[in-house]
């Protein structure tokens, strides 16, 4: 099927590890918890990084449903993390060890590689741009303003402020009507094939998966279009990527 341009209006990103490289700010905050605790440092990266994942996606929900504030969900996904390790904190230390993470990640805060060129050639090519993110508002836009990516953006749907998270296909929706666009009208472009991409098929919408992580050699479904490369450096394939995926729907 040749590419359509012409009825393609806007492209939504995701913003943790598609646009922000949560990746390498959580891996730097974890390297630095570890060296404090010889049991954390005696495992692999990766699985330090996966039981992190594990606790943060553990008390995330909770966090958003409102069942545990901003501080006690923090400091719950720390002891969970320690219990992994059959470590045991109290909340005070919990919260502390929460803290001195935060100022390591927030320390070495960047984009995904490409970022900046790939919305600067989608912006002069006249496409509305968003942001569907789940988070905090009050963490999701500093790190928009941060590195400097608000600038880009004609909508930012964080999932607090909507009141439901993707895969949800409320915040799919409202990001909709904040465009004034149909679901055939954009792209959705993500890392999460729970959330971005089963989340975006879910209402119909044609969809981008970046694979940040290459190396684990993960399929998507067959109506996504992939790129492989971690990042968004190549921004002709990209965009590209983008086309073909429009094209396919």
């Amino acid at each position: 099927m040749p590419l359509n341009q012409s009825t393609l209006k806007a492209v939504i990103f995701d913003l943790d590890d598609t646009l922000y490289d949560h990746l390498h700010s959580a891996r730097f905050g974890l390297q630095q918890l570890a060296r404090r605790y010889p049991a954390m440092e005696s495992v692999s990266i990766q699985e330090l990084e996966d039981r992190y994942s594990d606790a943060l996606e553990a008390v995330h929900l909770r966090l958003l449903s409102g069942e545990v504030d901003q501080q006690e969900a923090r400091t719950i996904r720390m002891q969970q993390l320690f219990s992994s390790f059959c470590i045991s904190v109290d909340d005070d230390t919990a919260f502390a060890e929460y803290r001195q993470f935060r100022a390591d990640y927030d320390s070495v805060c960047q984009v995904v590689a490409g970022s900046h060129e790939l919305l600067s050639c989608l912006m002069e090519r006249g496409y509305q741009l968003a942001i569907m993110t789940n988070n905090l508002v009050s963490e999701q836009i500093p790190k928009l303003r941060q590195l400097d990516l608000e600038q880009y953006f004609d909508v930012v749907s964080i999932s607090e402020d909507v009141g439901v998270a993707k895969p949800h296909p409320k915040i799919f929706e409202v990001t909709l009507e904040r465009l004034g666009l149909h679901r055939h009208e954009v792209v959705m472009v993500g890392d999460s094939l729970a959330s971005d991409i089963a989340g975006a098929i879910g209402v119909g919408m044609p969809t981008v998966w970046l694979d940040r992580r290459p190396d684990l050699k993960r399929s998507s479904p067959s109506e996504v279009t992939e790129i492989v490369s971690g990042d968004l450096r190549e921004t002709t394939k990209c965009v590209d990527a983008i086309l073909r995926a429009h094209a396919r729907r």
